[in-house]
């Protein structure tokens, strides 16, 4: 696979997620979700190597870009996003919110439930991390939401995802009027920095 191919991948992974996304997340996801295996260091590079083409005067229609430090528009370059996605939807402080990680919980568990149904064999390393990260979110999700779902349902990762569905939707909307003002100001940043951080 070309090196442009592989490019278009990663874009299309973060495209299924929709948010700043950390490196070693997307690298299991580009895994699970096409069967390319890239180390973390590979994906950082195409950031690097886009960061670079862009000062270099290349055109394309979307960059991987790092995410937005929320305070001061600085590359996170942890977490990576797209060109072409509104600022709001680029940003991080520092960490994913817990509305973030409620979104990423939707999004793995829906993946999970995608492969389960298509019964094909996936590499047992990541499906085995898809598992854990999906655990290590599940804890956003209230005990008392989770205990009212039938016993009976065998499919967990259904569950999870209405559930985070639910709890992203009442928490979104106050994050996004609480941060409405910040995103505002960085949404006025001038590029290059708009799309790979300021300084």
């Amino acid at each position: 696979m070309s090196p442009g191919d592989v490019r278009e991948a990663v874009l299309r992974a973060l495209h299924s997620i929709h948010q700043p996304t950390a490196i070693d997340d997307l690298v299991m996801v580009l895994a699970l979700q096409t069967g390319l295996v890239q180390t973390e260091e590979a994906v950082a590079g195409l950031a690097a190597g886009d960061r670079a083409d862009f000062a270099a005067g290349v055109e394309r229609p979307s960059w991987i870009c790092p995410s937005l430090e929320y305070e001061n528009g600085e590359a996170a370059d942890e977490f990576l996003t797209r060109s072409d996605w509104p600022v709001g939807a680029r940003v991080v402080r520092d960490v994913l919110s817990e509305t973030q990680e409620l979104w990423l919980l939707r999004q793995l568990s829906a993946l999970a439930v995608s492969l389960a149904e298509r019964r094909e064999v996936h590499p047992p390393a990541q499906m085995l991390r898809l598992r854990e990260r999906i655990g290590d979110l599940a804890i956003h999700l209230p005990p008392d939401r989770l205990a009212e779902k039938p016993a009976d349902r065998s499919d967990v990762m259904w569950v999870y995802y209405e559930l985070a569905e639910d709890c992203y939707g009442e928490l979104e909307r106050q994050e996004r009027v609480a941060q409405e003002h910040v995103i505002a100001g960085l949404e006025q940043l001038k590029l290059p920095g708009r799309f790979f951080g300021v300084g």
